[in-house]
């Protein structure tokens, strides 16, 4: 699957899908190379006490209320799957609440019409 970093208009960086994405695509395998087991910056949760750092996709993710993708931990390796089509130069968004804990509420600016107006990070 063909995806690029660049400037995004939610938060400075963000990944965009470079092709189509259909509803239901695993479409990318979070490489489990670095793990820790307390929150750090742009690492992500995927277990308990266990925070993945992916420099090259995941860290870049950014969150959305209306995600067009969810992050599913619940298997042996986590994987990035498509909530609906994604069109090509579209940014890949997942809902923190998702998959975060709720340590830290953060006001949100994503945009969509159901946001909540926060989000929660683990710190």
């Amino acid at each position: 699957m063909n995806l690029k970093k660049k400037k995004s208009r939610a938060d400075g960086f963000g990944i965009f899908a470079e092709e189509n994405i259909t509803k239901g695509t695993e479409f990318y395998e979070i490489p489990l190379d670095i793990i820790y087991d307390k929150p750090k910056q742009r690492c992500a949760r995927i277990g308990e006490n266990k925070y993945v750092d992916d420099d090259k996709v995941l860290n870049w993710i950014n969150h959305s209320c209306n995600p067009n993708t969810k992050l599913d931990i619940n298997r042996d390796k986590p994987v990035l799957t498509a909530l609906r089509d994604i069109e090509p130069g579209e940014e890949i968004t997942v809902d923190y609440n998702k998959t975060e804990l709720h340590n830290t509420r953060i006001k949100c600016s994503c945009g969509a019409k159901n946001c909540r107006g926060y989000f929660h990070i683990s710190d």
